[in-house]
């Protein structure tokens, strides 16, 4: 596959409108698909959707089509976002004859409200997820190669630093039972260093993560889904479409993997992704009495983990984004079909119109009022019912109309 390619994605990496000094999965994604790839073009719709509103966005995506000759359109859909317009993508796909490729974060989480409506339009899936193939697409005749997620292994060095650290968490303690879990470890003697979202030691950045895992003898991973109620204007997130039941939902984490690429020694909490990962006994914990257990062991005899560390870390590697695509890109031939029904109905329409608030508010919170403007005439157009824990919208003429509506 040496075709014309475009990545459009929400990279984080040097991002303006995000943390400049982090690194996701999606920086990986486009270093991975570049270093194979001879005729590749990034766009990040995040940034430019910011800079130019809807409609200079568009206008630079299809710019981008245009000049670059593009037929491979990848694209890459953060956790919960609905900034792209499906009905627009469907114009470009017939337009240009795109080949589309979707990636989306989270689809145990986010398939039913986001995905399966988007992946309409996609001639492959490729998952972030450890779900079988067939346990979701199949029944919507999606043509899908499970990619799990993919990582840099540039970015996650091993380094030679004292181990400082007996126990670290670098994540959001607020998650379901983190805390609960964190605070039994300390009140039975265990000194462990928590960063992050609610940590006692607050945000670090890629760097200084990578400097704390390394410098721990034990790191912890939890595998509960995201749950958030509160709005960061940084990220434009407060996960609009999840819902409280989602917090039950187990998944693989990627710092798992992050963690063995550095060398570095991890107890995860079990799942049925974790055991995708890393089926190993070794190191997954069932409880807090079980993980109790395991740290006192594993701090006692470092040698027993400094070996299950080299084992899992040839192991982690195979996660490498350029390694990956080297495998994947070959089984995707180019094909362009084509949508004689696209399925849009009012609960997507909600939770997409719901997504474009955030940008409304952002807009407003940042004082920039030409975009305010055109996002209140947008809004107004776009047939939606939204409650929200901030503002009430009544229901307006449709500019996204239903195709077909269910029931």
């Amino acid at each position: 596959m040496q075709a014309n390619t475009l990545l459009l994605t929400r990279l984080s990496h040097g991002n303006i409108h995000s943390r400049p000094d982090t690194y996701t999965i999606w920086d990986a994604y486009k270093y991975g698909l570049e270093e194979n790839l001879a005729n590749f073009t990034a766009l990040d719709y995040y940034d430019l959707y910011f800079e130019h509103g809807k409609d200079g966005f568009e206008q630079e995506l299809e710019k981008t089509i245009i000049k670059h000759s593009i037929e491979y359109l990848f694209i890459g859909f953060a956790a919960e976002d609905f900034t792209i317009d499906l009905q627009f993508l469907l114009h470009l796909k017939h337009k240009y004859n795109l080949c589309i490729i979707n990636t989306s974060q989270d689809p145990e989480t986010f398939f039913e409200a986001r995905d399966r409506y988007y992946n309409q339009i996609a001639d492959y899936i490729l998952p972030f997820t450890v779900l079988k193939n067939n346990f979701l697409y199949a029944n919507y005749n999606l043509n899908s190669i499970t990619l799990y997620s993919l990582y840099n292994k540039e970015m996650f060095p091993h380094k030679s630093l004292p181990k400082t650290i007996d126990v670290s968490f670098i994540g959001n303690i607020n998650k379901a039972s983190r805390r609960e879990y964190i605070s039994y470890l300390q009140e039975h003697g265990i000194n462990v260093q928590t960063y992050g979202a609610g940590s006692e030691n607050g945000f670090i950045d890629h760097n200084q993560m990578i400097d704390v895992i390394n410098s721990s003898k034990i790191n912890l991973n939890f595998t509960d889904s995201a749950l958030s109620t509160s709005f960061d204007f940084n990220t434009n997130t407060n996960f609009t479409i999840g819902t409280h039941i989602n917090s039950k939902i187990q998944q693989a984490k990627g710092r798992l993997i992050e963690i063995y690429m550095t060398k570095s020694f991890c107890l995860s909490q079990d799942g049925p992704g974790t055991r995708v990962l890393f089926n190993d006994e070794r190191i997954l914990f069932h409880s807090k009495e079980d993980l109790l257990e395991k740290i006192r062991y594993y701090l006692q005899h470092e040698d027993k983990h400094r070996q299950i560390t080299e084992e899992l870390h040839k192991h982690a590697l195979k996660f490498d984004a350029k390694n990956r695509f080297q495998e994947i890109l070959p089984q995707l031939h180019y094909r362009s079909k084509k949508i004689e029904k696209l399925w849009i109905d009012k609960d997507f329409i909600t939770n997409y119109t719901s997504y474009h608030f955030l940008y409304f508010f952002n807009f407003l919170f940042k004082r920039k009022f030409k975009l305010v403007v055109k996002s209140v005439k947008y809004l107004r157009n776009t047939k939606a019912l939204i409650i929200a824990p901030y503002i009430t919208i009544l229901r307006c003429k449709p500019s996204m109309p239903i195709s077909d509506t269910k029931g």
